[in-house]
């Protein structure tokens, strides 16, 4: 189909969670006045992703977990702090993160701003990109869909009929910021569908919406009731993710055998040694048996649903038999639809998108510049140059004739954040937001520059010094920030989650809501 032309010059922001968020608060704020921005986000709210693991275990505080979109493109109302257990801190509050405040955490305009056209947001699901355009689906509305006048999905739950079957719509830009960010491991996924559903709840993908407030609570309520019931629960994977799995599940149910799995010596290499020792003992208090050096080598089929015993055997020969197998391996960048645009993107090492410390794409290797940066990738980045600068472009958003002539090896018009950007950094949703003010002021000095009202040299982004906060159980957290690692024993059960919205009503925490 032929999309109807848009009124502006455009930036689009394709994913609005940690780095994608921030990106589009700062162009809302800072685009010139003919300019519009448009963000893309699969999910009708924020995921908080964070304090999945601990609400998928406690799911009475699952509403927390999703933020609503619907106030991020308006000034919203005060926050109510009789509403909420006034935190002094969110889940990564030690590190070096900013303040978790309405004006960083959300796309609201300040006071003396007028919500108006330039600014919209979209529940879709992007389906495939050019170098200036991108096309996507949105969810199939419960509602008329023959209203004309609805111009954006809604964010509430229940408008979504849980499929993206509508049609094609293509939007062209001239800059865009990649924040698809990563898929979260199947314990985790709200968005994979199992078919052993617990007595008791009714749930429909196609009721409730994949991608909704509902859906994500639902799920999360069925897998409590699967953790709730399995006597015996293996998780493998050291990570951050199996570690809090592991450490809620004994403090919560101190009876049931939970036993870790880990194919490394060390608990998180990435961080001083004391981090690993203080994870080591706070597994050791709880009761959890940890195995280490010791790699699966056969896996249960359907390891996550209950029913008969699920056996899994590893590299060393040993043999682990549990009611659930919880597999906690890693995250898989959302790279796919850059990967189609052009495959030279991507890294061969890391399956992450290459980009220049301007966090602008390229089409082949760069000097990776974090404490993480892989050997491999330094010595085949030797020839390294500057990205290329974009040419002043007269082609506004609704020029479709010239789609086809782009020249699809220059990508400098495009920013990648997160997850999905190969940085050297650590993936992290800290992380993500430095890369995302990075790649946002670097598209307005783009954009002054070839409005000749500017010169100013782009931005590089500099990594900090690895930095992660991960829970020990319902009340300890080991956070190590560089070299410092600091135990804490003033946890919360819900992680404080409330401290990442911009503004709370009572009905935010209504399931249906």
């Amino acid at each position: 189909m032929v999309p109807a032309p848009l009124p502006s010059r455009t930036v689009v922001v394709l994913g609005a969670s940690y780095g994608g968020a921030r990106a589009a608060r700062i162009l809302s704020q800072s685009l010139p006045p003919d300019w519009r921005l448009v963000v893309i986000d699969r999910n009708s709210h924020m995921n908080h992703v964070y304090v999945f693991p601990r609400f998928t275990i406690l799911p009475k505080h699952a509403p927390k977990a999703y933020i609503p979109y619907t106030n991020h493109l308006i000034t919203p109302p005060p926050l109510d702090k009789s509403s909420a257990s006034s935190p002094a801190s969110s889940p990564e509050s030690d590190l070096p993160t900013p303040p978790r405040t309405p004006s960083s955490t959300s796309l609201a305009l300040s006071d003396d701003e007028e919500d108006d056209s330039r600014r919209t947001w979209i529940q879709g699901s992007v389906t495939s990109m050019t170098s200036h355009s991108v096309t996507f689906t949105r969810p199939c509305r419960r509602r008329d869909l023959s209203d004309s006048s609805a111009s954006f999905a809604s964010a509430h739950s229940h408008t979504t009929t849980g499929t993206f079957d509508g049609p094609d719509e293509t939007i062209y830009f001239d800059y865009a910021v990649y924040a698809l960010g990563s898929g979260m491991p199947d314990p985790v996924n709200v968005w994979s569908e199992h078919p052993n559903m617990p007595s008791g709840i009714v749930f429909d993908h196609h009721e409730h919406g994949l991608g909704t407030k509902k859906c994500g609570v639902r799920w999360m309520q069925k897998k409590a009731q699967q953790l709730k019931k399995a006597q015996r629960i293996v998780i493998v994977g050291g990570g951050a993710l199996g570690i809090q799995f592991a450490t809620d599940l004994k403090d919560v149910y101190p009876n049931k055998e939970v036993t870790l799995l880990h194919s490394r010596m060390r608990f998180m290499p990435h961080y001083p040694v004391a981090m690993h020792t203080a994870i080591v003992e706070g597994l050791d208090r709880l009761g959890v048996n940890v195995v280490l050096g010791e790699r699966v080598v056969t896996w249960p089929n359907e390891p996550e649903h209950l029913g008969l015993p699920k056996i899994l055997r590893t590299d060393k020969g040993r043999q682990f038999e549990a009611d659930l197998v919880l597999p906690c391996t890693g995250q898989k960048p959302h790279v796919s639809i850059m990967a189609s645009l052009s495959p030279s993107t991507i890294s061969p090492i890391t399956s992450r998108i290459r980009v220049h410390p301007t966090m602008q794409v390229s089409n082949g290797p760069v000097r990776p510049v974090g404490p993480r940066a892989n050997t491999l990738e330094r010595l085949s980045n030797l020839s390294l140059h500057a990205p290329p600068t974009p040419p002043a472009s007269n082609r506004g958003s609704s020029d479709t004739s010239a789609s086809e002539n782009d020249d699809e090896d220059d990508l400098s018009h495009v920013f990648a954040v997160g997850d999905c950007a190969e940085t050297g950094a650590i993936q992290a949703g800290h992380t993500a937001y430095w890369q995302a003010e990075v790649a946002a002021r670097n598209i307005i000095r783009l954009i002054e520059r070839q409005e000749g009202r500017a010169k100013e040299e782009l931005e590089n982004y500099k990594p900090g010094p690895p930095a992660i906060k991960v829970s020990l159980g319902l009340k300890t957290a080991v956070t190590a920030n560089g070299d410092e690692v600091k135990v804490s024993h003033e946890g919360v059960e819900d992680l404080q989650a409330l401290i990442m919205w911009p503004s709370l009503n009572a009905q935010d925490l209504d399931v249906n809501a």
